[in-house]
């Protein structure tokens, strides 16, 4: 099939990962898949590296009625058969698209919904009056996709309350695949980090923003600090609040046992030096970082927050505590970090946890079969679009 993957932005994150591996894994697999990214930069070029032809086309961060024509013209151009975008305000403008262009199949995935239904993450007016302008563009537009894919059942729920009919969703859960690292890469990473042998590494990826509140974990690293002397916590990722967050460990006395990596493009071989991985998020679609941590073999603690549940099974593979309790959270680091024993099996429950429910391969297997019966419906004249 001509397959389009349709971007939010051009870096990479976990909506563009999942584009990323779905774009190539298809391509491997035979079918003629093509993307549109806004911008130049990270994606388009890993994309094109894996000789996928990619397409910029900018649009503005409002509903771009000039984008959608400009992709409906690509659509149309290239005989696409299944276009498939990331992202509700990507989505809103790719489903126009699909609509002008009348695209045989149109699906969408939502990795994590802008403003949750129940009452929405603004605080201020402006930004609820918003969040409702989008949730509703969201509901109409959605009519135009044959199904929208939802990548936990959290995020289902939502979209579900905010008014999306259920029998038009379908929920595939994320999954990744991780190559065979060197068996010494993560001690390759302590050595470059400067890390004494014995110290016990706990980590964190993901960007330095309020969703992932770094803060929580911060407090609870430096609870933890008054129990092992000997702990490191390692926070791979970058952002706006880096200065913020590197003035409150030295504010809570911990700067020199944190150490903030920034961005790191080798960042599997990172979570293999880590010990433990903690995630203290507020909310999350299904979060790729704690897929990575178990199939790396690492013990997971972590906020509760929505499709992180669906990830980790609570004293099996892991912890799950309440989010901005950061006495709970450091009260389960400590557990993992004084049993090493326990925590390397709790790691070895997350592999084979990940490896039933979250490989790659199985992704591509549910896209690929919902495309194909997506198809037939539509070749067969029973395809059913509001």
């Amino acid at each position: 099939m001509r397959n389009l993957q349709v971007a939010y932005k051009s870096t990479i994150s976990g909506g563009e990962k999942v584009l990323f591996d779905l774009a190539s894994s298809l391509r491997r697999r035979g079918h003629e898949v093509f993307a549109v990214c806004p911008d130049p930069g990270q994606l388009p070029e890993k994309l094109a590296a894996e000789q996928i032809p990619v397409k910029i086309i900018p649009f503005r961060k409002t509903f771009d009625l000039r984008a959608a024509k400009r992709l409906a013209g690509f659509i149309r151009e290239e005989k696409i058969e299944v276009l498939h975008s990331h992202g509700m305000l990507t989505n809103i403008i790719a489903r126009t698209a699909g609509r002008l262009a009348r695209v045989p199949v149109s699906v969408s995935t939502e990795h994590l919904t802008l403003e949750l239904a129940r009452g929405g993450r603004g605080k201020g007016r402006g930004e609820r009056l918003k969040a409702r302008y989008y949730r509703r563009l969201d509901n109409f537009t959605s009519r135009f996709n044959d199904r929208v894919i939802a990548v936990s059942r959290a995020v289902r729920d939502d979209l579900v309350e905010q008014g999306i009919p259920g029998q038009r969703i379908a929920i595939i859960r994320n999954g990744i695949d991780v190559p065979d690292l060197d068996p010494v890469a993560g001690d390759k990473v302590r050595k470059e980090l400067g890390i004494k042998a014995g110290d016990t590494v706990i980590g964190a990826v993901g960007r330095l923003s309020p969703q992932k509140d770094y803060p929580t974990l911060l407090r609870a690293f430096a609870e933890v600090l008054r129990r092992r002397s000997d702990t490191i916590l390692l926070i791979a990722g970058d952002g706006r609040l880096r200065n913020d967050l590197e003035t409150l460990a030295s504010d809570l006395g911990i700067r020199e046992r944190v150490k903030f990596l920034g961005y790191r493009p080798d960042v599997l071989e990172v979570v293999s030096a880590f010990d433990v991985y903690a995630l203290s998020s507020l909310w999350e679609g299904l979060p790729l970082s704690v897929l990575e941590a178990m199939a790396l073999g690492k013990p997971v603690a972590a906020t509760a927050a929505d499709g992180t549940v669906e990830a980790i099974e609570p004293g099996e593979t892991g912890f799950l505590v309440s989010p901005k309790d950061h006495r709970a959270l450091s009260r389960r680091l400590i557990d993992l970090v004084l049993a090493p024993g326990e925590a390397r099996a709790m790691g070895k429950a997350g592999r084979i946890r990940w490896k039933k429910f979250f490989s790659l391969t199985r992704v591509i297997d549910e896209h690929e079969s919902l495309y194909r019966e997506l198809y037939e419906n539509y070749s067969g004249g029973t395809r059913n679009r509001d």
